[in-house]
């Protein structure tokens, strides 16, 4: 990666269908591959991942754009997410089923995965995920990619983002691990947030959020993309606190947990990444979506 400071990558930059990706593999056992939400990083599940390498090969990438992988100027879709995941667990050797796990609108991913790979997934873990009943775009998709670039730009060449990127992750993620941010996971924030491609891909992903829900809405409707019979669990996160909002996001994720023929958890307290808040409980629910 360009402008790359003195702290080693933990995985590996591998060539997955023509993206240069940032690729992480640890432990041994039954696959699970990680997918972070919007804007999402590798160092984000950390903690979660330690804890699941003890009996399980964990496998974690940061999509074109974010953490350590280079950009791509593909929009981002549900098939081509999925594909990726499917790619990645190509690049790595694992030919066994996995258990994919999607956090926020990875969710989409997750679930594409299972139904355009029936034969890929071995279950589905959606965390706190995206769902939308009845998505529709009001605004033409090219006028906004257009308007993301260009703000993407804008706010690089003012310096704004150098200036406020750490300052946003503190304000869209307020869930801080256990035992505090390491050293290195600060170093990596900092340099991360300040790259001007990572704003422009997370704004490109946000853009193309409708069209996605759309997309995986068509996929459910197709008989030929039925779920396979897995495991599938779907995970909401709550502070503890109950608000109006809270429990409209509840009923929400359990509606999806029963749309989807899933089981339903409530991982508290933790906000939206839960698998900060709440590693170990997340590590444990990931293993149980293959205990049926």
């Amino acid at each position: 990666m360009p402008g790359l400071f003195h702290v080693k990558p933990p995985g590996e930059l591998m060539t997955v269908g023509g993206d240069s990706l940032h690729v992480l593999v640890e432990g041994d056992g039954p696959a699970v591959v990680l997918c972070g939400g919007l804007a999402g990083n590798w160092f984000d599940w950390d903690d979660c991942a330690r804890n699941l390498s003890l009996d399980r090969t964990v496998v974690r990438f940061d999509r074109p754009g974010f953490g350590l992988s280079e950009p791509s100027a593909q929009i981002p879709s549900v098939r081509g997410e999925a594909q990726r995941i499917a790619d990645v667990l190509d690049a790595v050797g694992i030919t066994e089923p996995a258990v994919a796990v999607g956090h926020s609108i990875a969710g989409f991913y997750a679930e594409g995965f299972a139904r355009l790979f029936p034969e890929r997934a071995a279950g589905i873990l959606l965390l706190d995920s995206s769902a939308e009943k009845n998505p529709k775009r009001l605004v033409p998709r090219n006028l906004l990619l257009t308007a993301s670039h260009l703000a993407a730009a804008t706010a690089s060449t003012a310096g704004l983002q150098r200036l406020l990127g750490t300052t946003t992750r503190k304000i869209l993620n307020q869930s801080v691990p256990p035992t505090g941010p390491s050293h290195t996971m600060a170093e990596w924030v900092e340099h991360i947030y300040r790259e001007p491609h990572y704003l422009e891909a997370a704004m490109i992903e946000y853009v193309a959020y409708t069209d996605m829900a759309m997309e995986l809405n068509k996929l459910r409707e197709s008989e030929d993309h039925r779920l396979p019979d897995i495991g599938i669990s779907v995970v909401a996160a709550h502070t503890g606190h109950s608000t109006p909002w809270s429990v409209s996001w509840m009923a929400k994720q359990q509606r999806l947990a029963t749309y989807l023929g899933g089981r339903f958890h409530v991982l508290r307290p933790a906000h939206h990444h839960a698998m900060i808040d709440q590693p170990e409980k997340l590590a444990e629910l990931i293993r149980s979506v293959t205990r049926r």
